[in-house]
């Protein structure tokens, strides 16, 4: 048969109103505490949802709206691309650049520009029919600074640049001149074929962004020229 002893017997007792409604050591009873638990859990669910998580779908929906609008306006406005046509085809800038003989340019300096060209003008080869012919002269200037005790050069600038014509083949007249200059520096050390790889890393760069700037400025040109 089960038996209980005295002290378990007090410690299972309910409290009595006259204990305060606590137990022994005068702390809260069990029913105290589990009513004061479900009332704060009723008191969160009573508030709702986070209130940042309407205000944070508001102002997405506020972007989206404004975003929604710039691109109307821009669109009613005649906004084009310059790269990109209408409906996925290519712009009337990107087939006048595929139109377009790039000359050769002396040096190999110049060889290096023409291969840049070539690849951000007419990545699709060459065209057999060209309309226009990009003429291209190139010209360097090195510079050098922080000279030592031994007067060595510790810093070069190099300085690249392209002036280059646009010409329309049938007529032989230029329709387009302009000039594009790029300049970066390197560090010299002791090493002389180190500063000549130095040097030949700053041309590359050099020529780079130039080959990049001269696209700009004939899609520019095409783009406001009408060109077809």
């Amino acid at each position: 048969m089960w038996c209980c002893s005295d002290g378990a017997r007090n410690a299972l007792r309910a409290p009595s109103p006259a204990e305060g409604g606590g137990g022994r050591g005068g702390g809260p009873s069990v029913a105290r505490v589990f009513s004061t638990r479900t009332q704060r859990h009723s008191d969160r669910a009573s508030r709702g949802p986070h209130p940042a998580l309407p205000r944070l779908t508001a102002g997405v929906g506020v972007r989206g709206a404004l975003l929604a609008l710039s691109l109307f306006l821009l669109a009613a406005c005649g906004f084009e691309p310059m790269y990109g046509g209408r409906g996925g085809a290519p712009s009337p800038a990107v087939q006048a650049m595929a139109e377009t003989r790039i000359a050769l340019i002396p040096n190999r300096a110049g060889q290096e520009l023409r291969n840049h060209l070539l690849d951000r003008l007419t990545p699709l080869g060459q065209p057999a029919r060209p309309r226009y012919e990009l003429v291209v002269g190139l010209a360097e200037r090195l510079d050098n600074f922080g000279i030592a005790r031994d007067e060595s050069a510790t810093f070069g600038r190099l300085t690249v640049t392209a002036n280059f014509t646009l010409r329309e083949i049938a007529s032989g007249r230029p329709v387009l001149a302009g000039q594009s200059r790029w300049t970066n520096g390197f560090t010299k050390v002791g090493s002389h074929f180190a500063n000549l790889a130095n040097e030949a890393d700053a041309r590359s760069r050099a020529l780079r962004e130039i080959g990049e700037d001269i696209r700009q400025q004939l899609g520019v040109h095409f783009s406001q020229s009408g060109a077809s």
